[in-house]
């Protein structure tokens, strides 16, 4: 067991070698916190240069003096997040790999990590705050609105909450790199950022799902695509390559059609000219919430339906109806896909969240 005593000040570190936790680790040792941090080793396209990323990790602890180790995951985080990934795309649909990860496999793994090396509490570099209200636990929104994310932590539990900290959710990420730059880590605050889905090493999905079909480990079938009606009018090279609302790539002579829905069952891409793709309301099957509802009473919210960009969530309501949570938009929502993470928000607080 973990030692709850207040003055247990070890923290657990979850590095990536990058900006965000290296400086996250430097905010802690400041803050007067024994840090000892961890690199989780997980699959990525790339092998070679996660190899790096491990040793600029291990060499960043070094540097600040603080312990740190290495352990392998790959094989989970790859049965797990990645083969989802790739079936969630052959089924029509569009994954958020990080929704599924946070909770399943990262935090749970940093929790046992915490435990083994006798920490209380566990941070990471993510641009987040975390408050507490009623006695429970809740993310809030980070003070940058360019770097807030927030929307990739909606189902984390109490029992992880408790024990989170995000060094980095009053700052920007200007501020982060200033603090860098002061502290004499100039080739940390330079690094090129990341950008998408961790694993794919800036790797285009669409690229990556192909490279799968081609080694074999995947089949990715040609078929029809069709207007509202069914009439063929022309051939697709696979459902994957297709979101709702896409017109690239159809190859087709008439360019004013777009994506309306992917038919996995029957292969089929269906298309359209005319059809709103705009959604007032939807039902959840899958979802979390802090707080309970009860059955057909509706709670104000904004709703934030994808992730780092710069829509500004949507107001609405939520109802716990039988079978499932109703969501209903103030402004209706363009392009909602299958798959999508649909996230909750009560004055930048994060009540929730489910996926489409």
């Amino acid at each position: 067991m973990v030692d709850q005593k207040p003055e247990n000040k070890r923290v657990l570190l979850g590095m990536s070698g990058g900006l965000d936790s290296t400086m996250s680790a430097l905010l802690l040792h400041k803050q007067g916190y024994e840090v000892h941090g961890v690199t989780l080793k997980t699959w990525h396209v790339n092998s070679e240069k996660q190899e790096k990323d491990l040793i600029k990790a291990e060499q960043l602890a070094h540097k600040l003096g603080i312990d740190h180790s290495i352990f392998d995951i790959s094989s989970t985080f790859k049965k797990n997040v990645v083969d989802y990934f790739c079936d969630e795309y052959l089924r029509g649909r569009t994954p958020n790999p990080c929704n599924r990860c946070n909770p399943m496999i990262k935090w749970p793994r940093l929790m046992e990590m915490a435990d083994a090396f006798d920490c209380r509490y566990i941070a990471t570099g993510h641009y987040v705050q975390k408050v507490k209200t009623n006695n429970k636990w809740y993310i809030k929104k980070g003070v940058d609105p360019s770097k807030d994310q927030s929307y990739f932590l909606w189902n984390l539990n109490q029992d992880i909450l408790n024990r989170a900290i995000f060094p980095l959710g009053k700052l920007t990420k200007e501020e982060v790199r200033e603090l860098a730059l002061s502290n004499g880590l100039e080739n940390v605050a330079d690094q090129k950022e990341s950008m998408g889905v961790c694993f794919l090493d800036n790797l285009n999905y669409r690229d990556f799902l192909q490279k799968k079909h081609d080694d074999r480990e995947i089949d990715i079938q040609e078929g029809e695509i069709v207007n509202e009606s069914g009439k063929v009018i022309g051939k697709h090279q696979g459902i994957p390559f297709f979101t709702i609302g896409q017109k690239r790539g159809l190859n087709l002579e008439d360019k004013s059609y777009r994506v309306i829905d992917l038919d996995s069952e029957n292969n089929r891409v269906v298309v359209s000219k005319t059809a709103n793709l705009e959604t007032s309301q939807l039902t959840l099957k899958s979802f979390y919430l802090s707080e309970s509802l009860y059955e057909n009473e509706a709670e104000e919210v904004h709703i934030r339906i994808r992730g780092l960009d710069k829509v500004p969530p949507i107001p609405g309501r939520i109802t716990h109806i039988e079978g499932g949570l109703n969501v209903i938009f103030d402004v209706p929502a363009w392009a909602i896909t299958p798959g999508q993470s649909i996230v909750f928000y009560q004055n930048d607080l994060v009540i929730g969240g489910g996926i489409y």
